[in-house]
């Protein structure tokens, strides 16, 4: 079994070497005032990471509790996105759910899993119109639900902890290096209409770190040989950059910024853990498929 609080060593090192280039180019960022928006980022991302693993280091039960709670704020998030006013009975149904999803995934129930993926084709169209009244409510609620069932499940498998680790150092990683080699290097957008801070420079980094890094993991950590290490690196990449892309376009369509935020400076809890939220549900699908281990 893996000794869970030594692994976030790595974590400390990552800080490090982001606080080293905020302070070695942050002055020759092109933008006035970056400097001060990296560091503000940089003390806020620290809140953002202890969020996710200190509970899953300390306790699965105490993660499984976390992600209940994700998954209503995230359903509420939706809800105010689409200007849904649920009655009081549909209010309590949130948690209920989160609660039931939960429960689902950690049990490795996976059939009702794998159906709750296929209906999630449903609310892509939210991502070509804003839906409304009714038509809303797959949208606001399949994907955290999915979302915190996948999470449950790889908590509640052997390594439990190494597999949350993996999934959120990756897209972290990923996420950090992407917004700070943009915003340091960064000279060409990637998608103008769709993200226009996102440029080619960042995503490009934010791949090679988060993916080196996913590598490394699956094979020091999980044991995975070196191919199994690249597929795990290459999905959780892919899956990560398609997560905030997704969400995204949600706001673009709905004409928002910002989900309802819980920060200032990051927004809701779906602007923070999109990248997570999404990749996890690949994640858990994979490893379901493998049965325990």
């Amino acid at each position: 079994m893996t000794n869970t609080w030594n692994i976030l060593a790595p974590i400390a090192v990552l800080f490090a070497f982001g606080a080293l280039m905020i302070a070695l180019f942050g002055a020759r960022a092109r933008r006035p005032g970056a400097a001060g928006e990296l560091w503000r980022y940089y003390a806020s991302t620290a809140l953002i990471v202890a969020g996710v693993l200190l509970p899953a280091a300390v306790h699965p039960l105490l993660f499984s509790v976390m992600a209940v709670l994700l998954a209503w704020r995230c359903m509420v998030e939706l809800g105010r996105t689409y200007l849904i006013r649920p009655p009081g009975l549909a209010r309590v149904s949130f948690p209920l759910l989160a609660l039931v999803a939960v429960w689902v995934g950690g049990a490795g129930y996976f059939i009702p899993l794998v159906v709750m993926a296929l209906v999630l084709a449903i609310p892509v169209y939210a991502t070509r119109h804003a839906p409304a009244g009714a038509a809303a409510w797959p949208a606001v609620i399949l994907f955290p639900l999915l979302a915190a069932a996948s999470l449950a499940h790889l908590i509640a498998r052997p390594d439990g902890f190494a597999w949350i680790f993996l999934l959120y150092a990756t897209v972290e990683t990923q996420d950090s290096m992407a917004f700070l080699f943009g915003r340091l290097f960064g000279r060409r957008p990637v998608l103008p209409r769709l993200s226009p801070r996102k440029t080619t420079e960042g995503v490009i980094a934010g791949g090679l770190f988060g993916g080196a890094l996913a590598a490394a993991l699956a094979q020091g950590l999980l044991h995975r040989t070196l191919s199994q290490g690249l597929l795990l690196a290459a999905l959780l990449v892919a899956s990560g950059l398609a997560g905030d892309l997704f969400t995204s376009r949600l706001k673009r369509v709905a004409g928002i910024k910002d989900f309802p935020a819980v920060s200032v400076l990051h927004g809701g809890l779906l602007d923070i853990y999109d990248s997570t939220l999404f990749a996890a549900i690949p994640l858990a699908l994979l490893l379901a498929g493998e049965g325990p281990s």
